[in-house]
């Protein structure tokens, strides 16, 4: 039996597992590969360069960096930030000089992403006039193939003879019985495997539309955007990305995603600098005149696009923990939502902000800021049936058979949270547990690791 990655995310747990897993079997591969030279992986901190794994001898010679990506569901907006946020890290640090980059992922790309990263890589090349090897990608079957060339895929993927016997025909028992219960036809494993990691979707994709729930905030955001920017606001995990990302996407508006989540962020002028570079980036443009006015800037750029259909800047994941630097970024902001209206005539352009604090808090001049943007906040699960209803789409789409009570404990214990909720579910299919108090007691257990994440 051959495992994928959907198989060695579950092998260790969750995301976070599988990433740092990914990491040390990709260290585990170059080394193979590369058996005459320095080969090592770098432990993560702020200002490690870009670097998961380097090969050569650090600060002597030029060394080549490979940048690990677990991304196994999708590589839309949010995921290409993070590669060319990577990038160019490596290609600008001044500690170490790049013999050469390569990317490697666990998803395959599909036509479009091909596209993408085609047209990315040739402009990066002829930016710092570098040869075609110079950038490099190894995506998931490439590396399945590498891991079996030398001799890793059964340590990677953790398969013993026994464990496969003993793996397979439990799956298969299951199944089998599930079906006859339900009087369904059999479906294979693997597809069953696929449609849960489907139906528990954390990063929104149009075939994740049938297990949305879509509330009234849904329709707010869509309505507000065509007269006002918007600020989304709440806890991390009540959907803030997944409420832009996906109604922007279904109604085909054309966006930037700066995605603030991988960036220690210490100064005001760095977001707005991320925000420069996806500008220039997703028009592929040269920057203008200016540079020293961020605002002004971005203004220009905007306005020489020749936008003419509705376009949204989304600034998401502004964790920033202190309320100084969210203050200043607030005030930045509205001075350049205020500076493009006052300006420039294109209505088509909006802005869309999303932070965990609220807007009262860091906002000073409300006034100001209201004449722009309308406020959404996205922890109203609680008010509402929607969890329970968020639930109710889960168990119908997945056949699971919980009871009254399961169910109710299931969305109590998620703390009005959605990805909690979800976490929950993966954690009970992933055990199996034999019994409702054996289910009762992952639960708990789920909670806790989640708040050690």
């Amino acid at each position: 039996m051959n495992r994928d990655w959907f198989d060695f995310k579950s092998l260790h747990g969750n995301i976070a597992g599988a990433r740092e897993a990914f990491e040390t079997s990709c260290e585990s591969l170059f080394r193979k590969i590369h058996k005459d030279k320095n080969v090592h992986q770098v432990r993560v901190k702020q200002g490690d360069g870009g670097i998961d794994i380097f090969i050569g001898e650090f600060g002597i010679e030029p060394i080549s960096v490979i940048q690990c990506k677990f991304f196994i569901e999708f590589f839309d907006d949010s995921q290409k930030g993070q590669v060319r946020k990577s990038f160019k890290t490596s290609i600008e640090s001044k500690k170490y000089e790049l013999k050469n980059w390569m990317l490697c992922v666990p998803i395959m790309f599909d036509v479009d992403q091909h596209a993408w990263w085609a047209g990315w890589k040739k402009r990066k090349l002829e930016e710092f006039s570098k040869p075609e090897e110079f950038i490099k990608l190894t995506t998931g079957n490439g590396l399945i193939d590498l891991f079996k060339e030398y001799g890793l895929y059964h340590e990677v993927f953790k398969i013993t003879e026994s464990i496969l016997i003993k793996d397979t025909n439990l799956k298969l028992t299951k199944y089998i019985e599930e079906s006859k219960k339900k009087d369904l036809c059999f479906e294979p494993p693997l597809e069953e495997k696929n449609k849960i990691n489907k139906v528990l979707f954390n990063n929104y994709s149009p075939e994740n539309e049938k297990y949305y729930l879509e509330r009234n905030i849904d329709k707010s955001i869509v309505s507000d955007l065509t007269l006002s920017d918007i600020w989304v606001f709440g806890k991390s995990g009540t959907g803030k990305t997944t409420l832009i990302n996906r109604n922007l996407i279904i109604n085909k508006i054309d966006f930037i995603f700066c995605d603030m989540s991988s960036i220690t962020i210490s100064s005001v002028d760095q977001i707005f600098s991320e925000i420069i570079y996806e500008i220039t980036d997703k028009f592929s443009c040269d920057l203008l005149p200016d540079n020293h006015n961020q605002i002004r800037l971005i203004s220009k750029l905007l306005n020489t696009n020749k936008i003419t259909d509705r376009f949204v800047i989304v600034i998401d994941e502004l964790s920033i923990p202190k309320v100084s630097l969210l203050k200043a970024f607030a005030d930045k902001i509205i001075n350049l939502v205020n500076y493009y209206n006052n300006n420039f005539d294109n209505q088509y352009i909006r802005f869309i902000v999303s932070t965990i604090k609220e807007p009262k808090e860091i906002i000073n001049n409300k006034e100001k800021a209201s004449e722009y943007f309308s406020y959404l906040c996205s922890d109203n699960w609680g008010y509402s049936d929607s969890l329970s209803e968020l639930l109710e789409i889960i168990i119908d789409e997945i056949n699971l058979g919980y009871d009254s009570t399961l169910r109710k404990s299931i969305v109590s214990k998620s703390d009005n949270n959605p990805r909690l909720l979800k976490y929950i579910i993966r954690k009970i299919l992933l055990n199996d547990p034999k019994d409702k108090l054996e289910t009762l007691k992952f639960i708990n257990t789920a909670v806790k690791e989640f708040y050690l994440l």
